[in-house]
């Protein structure tokens, strides 16, 4: 017997804190529906945790940007990706290779995105 919820049934909110919602993962990595909850549950919470020490302060009272919550999805299914794959980074019989990195420059792209400089001739 496994703990995979029928996306009906998710909870509404994951256990400790967490930028997005059971619903905003779906549409973000419908794939998650697949898991079993406490699997999803931990690597939400852990993307919460790798992401929320990278990002910015957020002034008092500001909504958390869009950004931040994309990359929290992306972490979660990045680390999750990466207890899928051997120590050669393989995944599958057919020995696709996979590199998964942690916290890749896409999500820090969204946690911290670098602004152009302007620079004077």
């Amino acid at each position: 017997m496994t703990d995979t919820l029928p996306e009906e049934e998710w909870p509404a909110t994951f256990s400790g804190t967490s930028w997005v919602t059971p619903l905003e993962v779906e549409e973000l990595w419908p794939e998650a529906a697949e898991l079993e909850w406490p699997v999803l549950d931990r690597l939400i919470k852990s993307s919460w945790e790798q992401c929320s020490v990278f990002a910015p302060d957020l002034p008092e009272g500001q909504a958390v940007p869009e950004s931040w919550k994309v990359a929290q999805v992306m972490q979660a299914r990045s680390t999750y990706r990466a207890s899928l794959t051997g120590s050669n980074n393989q995944v599958g019989d057919d020995g696709m290779v996979l590199t998964v990195f942690p916290l890749d420059w896409q999500v820090r792209q969204l946690l911290r995105p670098k602004r152009g400089r302007y620079a004077i001739r």
